[in-house]
């Protein structure tokens, strides 16, 4: 038998504590529940995603490619953030926000460093979390809809979604957000307190 060393011991525990964290950060009054669960079976990679289907028997493990038609396996990294064809939402999301970001293909590594961009102020990490919830949610029911009922997608109609769920979300739970829809699409950053 291995006993484990304690330097082992501690890493392990610290990275429990650190992804009961991140998993408990996706639970907002400005989303609904089933937003916030979706984002919590993402988190732990629990979502029905190509790879996770043969395991559970309900597909073969020759039919696991990714549904935006770039070759590879869909895994819930490759799909949210890895593959050509969605991936280009995050690129529109960057331009839309003003952001240059580096976007690392874990999961709750995207979700850390997008929600809690470096430089910004700790109130726009709201707003960030929010939109990334919107962004993968909208992924997510685009990647569906393909699967489902084979439509086509466009990234910039994408970004659209994300935009009108984010600032319906914003709208609806924060009585302080007293910006127009508009203002929002055009002026994101000044709609987060920020005066560049």
């Amino acid at each position: 038998m291995v006993i484990p060393s304690r330097e082992l011991i501690l890493f392990e525990q610290q990275l429990s504590n650190l992804n009961k964290g991140l998993i408990d950060d996706v639970w907002h009054k400005n989303v609904s529940s089933k937003m916030s669960i979706f984002a919590w079976r993402l988190l732990r990679n629990r979502l029905p995603t190509k790879d996770n289907l043969p395991r559970r028997h309900v597909l073969q493990n020759d039919d696991i490619g990714c549904v935006g038609g770039c070759g590879s396996e869909e895994s819930a990294g490759h799909l949210f953030f890895g593959c050509t064809t969605f991936g280009s939402v995050w690129y529109h999301l960057f331009h839309w926000l003003g952001i240059t970001f580096v976007a690392p293909d874990a999961v709750g590594e995207h979700f850390l460093q997008f929600g809690y961009l470096s430089g910004l102020p700790r109130f726009t990490y709201l707003f960030l979390k929010i939109t990334w919830l919107a962004c993968v949610w909208v992924i997510w029911k685009e990647r569906n809809n393909i699967v489902f009922n084979q439509k086509a997608m466009v990234p910039h109609h994408l970004i659209d979604k994300v935009k009108m769920l984010s600032f319906q979300w914003l709208k609806s739970g924060l009585i302080t957000f007293v910006f127009t829809y508009h203002d929002r699409w055009r002026h994101q950053l000044s709609c987060m307190g920020l005066m560049l």
